[in-house]
């Protein structure tokens, strides 16, 4: 088999793996699944199909390796140069352990606590090299890079831009985490204060290498803040209404923060929630009102 058919096969799996985890559900009320965005990189310079989930362990681990000697003599210029490298190189191993694991993680979800001795191993391995199973919806798992491990690795040597914005991404990644493994509900305060921390970045660093990551972040941030998760809604579906705390807390926001964009969204998506919570049924509402929202950040984000 030719390299390029490789590459291609690749490209065509991560396609549709990316696709299948993005498709969009309404919610049955506050026991569904948490709707989330997954992108998977799939870079045909980098492909590893052709190596088993031991191998590409491995290759990481050399990997991380290899970056942390080189970082050691780095000046701020060559580490910057580092990270954008690395974390291409790393990203895409990451996503060719999620493909060569993918009968584990799509039956991950079912053990529980009844974990047998594979699948303890398993975690052992990968946690070894900073990865852990990362809960999607309440039936998909895939893996991804603790957080912080960017961030504490390149700390104080790198520029502002980037020491900003891997703090940021730091943040955003151990709200979820802690709420997966240390059962911490993500306060609606704690989703302000991120949302804030990210919209200032993006108006202060137009220019950045990452903003569209930056901006990413940013509406995932916002939508979660907005809607709610699975264990926490912002409103219930069925009858259209939002919950006490959760209007109470966008008023305030808007009315104490009247020059950020956040709060100027946030304006939009009240008086879209109030002007059609009668007009049509719950799924529809839920839809429209969930694509309107991202076409208002988008359009004040431009």
């Amino acid at each position: 088999m030719s390299k390029n058919f490789i590459y291609i096969g690749l490209l065509v799996a991560s396609v549709f793996v990316s696709c299948n985890k993005e498709k969009t559900s309404v919610p049955n009320d506050s026991n569904s699944d948490t709707i989330t965005e997954i992108l998977y990189s799939s870079d045909p310079d980098y492909v590893l199909s052709n190596k088993n989930a031991q191998e590409l362990v491995e290759h990481l681990e050399s990997e991380q390796k290899d970056l942390k000697r080189k970082l050691k003599k780095a000046n701020k210029k060559e580490a910057e140069a580092l990270f954008i490298d690395y974390y291409k190189r790393l990203t895409v191993i990451v996503d060719s352990i999620n493909m060569a694991e993918i009968n584990t993680l799509k039956t991950y979800h079912k053990l529980g606590n009844e974990k047998h001795d594979t699948i303890l191993r398993k975690e052992n391995t990968y946690d070894k090299v900073g990865l852990y199973f990362r809960k999607i919806d309440s039936t998909t798992y895939d893996f991804k890079i603790k957080p912080g491990y960017f961030y504490n690795l390149f700390h104080k040597k790198i520029t502002r831009e980037y020491e900003e914005y891997l703090k940021l991404r730091f943040a955003e990644h151990k709200l979820l985490y802690d709420s997966q493994f240390n059962n911490e509900k993500v306060s609606l305060e704690q989703q302000r204060n991120l949302i804030i921390s990210w919209e200032k970045f993006i108006v202060k660093n137009k220019d950045f290498k990452f903003i569209d990551f930056a901006k990413k972040s940013y509406t995932d941030a916002l939508m979660m803040y907005l809607f709610g998760t699975s264990s926490k809604p912002a409103f219930e579906v069925s009858n259209k209404k939002l919950y006490v705390e959760n209007e109470q807390e966008y008023i305030t926001f808007v009315k104490k923060n009247p020059k950020l964009i956040s709060a100027e969204i946030t304006k939009s998506f009240l008086k879209h929630f109030y002007a059609n919570d009668k007009n049509f049924t719950a799924e529809v509402f839920y839809l429209d009102l969930k694509d309107f929202t991202k076409k208002e950040i988008s359009e004040r984000l431009k």
